[in-house]
């Protein structure tokens, strides 16, 4: 990043780096969502949205700050490179000479402890009914994070012109309908659970 901003406030000396420069200059270093819909298809996917918004977020700061990153195994291996991420968004508001309060650092290692705590909990075949209700509710428990997180994107972003990411698109819909059927089961099983004990 320290490279970007240096070549941002050096003089260009060739065409070349004008052009890279008037490139990034079109698009957004972030992926912008609505807090609703981060919320609505968080919850409604049960998770699994989250690795299509660390794609996102990842694949916007490899064109904008042109890194050697794969944006795919980015969001595969998110507990590794959740914390960066933080301080991307963080660092970019520094440079916009802006301030955003928000605890990065801390919301990451939150947000890596709950994955961990969570992949523990599903590897173990046989748990008393508490935890297998924790081990539900934890995915869940990562929104937090993430929503923070979104929070100071969206604010990041402010200045900027980009397209809107609000509403509901058929394919989010789809995801929606797939997966209404497992939150169907699960809610059954906490009843059944529930009756047990």
């Amino acid at each position: 990043m320290e490279d970007v901003i240096s070549q941002e406030s050096n003089p260009l000396k060739s065409d070349e780096k004008q052009i890279t420069v008037d490139s990034n200059i079109q698009r957004i270093p972030l992926f912008h969502v609505s807090l609703a819909k981060l919320t609505i298809m968080f919850v409604a996917t049960f998770g699994l949205y989250q690795i299509y918004w660390f794609y996102k977020q990842w694949q916007a700061l490899k064109e904008y700050y042109d890194l050697d990153a794969w944006p795919i195994a980015r969001c595969i291996f998110t507990v590794f490179y959740t914390h960066s991420l933080f301080v991307y968004v963080n660092e970019y508001i520094k440079e916009d000479n802006r301030s955003y309060r928000w605890n990065h650092s801390a919301l990451a290692t939150a947000y890596v402890l709950l994955i961990v705590v969570s992949s523990i909990l599903n590897k173990i075949e046989v748990l008393p009914t508490f935890f297998i209700l924790i081990s539900i509710f934890i995915p869940l428990a990562v929104l937090y994070p993430l929503y923070e997180a979104q929070k100071a994107i969206n604010f990041a972003l402010e200045p900027l012109d980009y397209e809107d990411n609000s509403s509901l698109t058929w394919l989010n819909w789809i995801w929606i309908a797939l997966l209404g059927f497992y939150w169907a089961m699960v809610i059954y099983a906490l009843t059944v659970l529930v009756r047990l004990a």
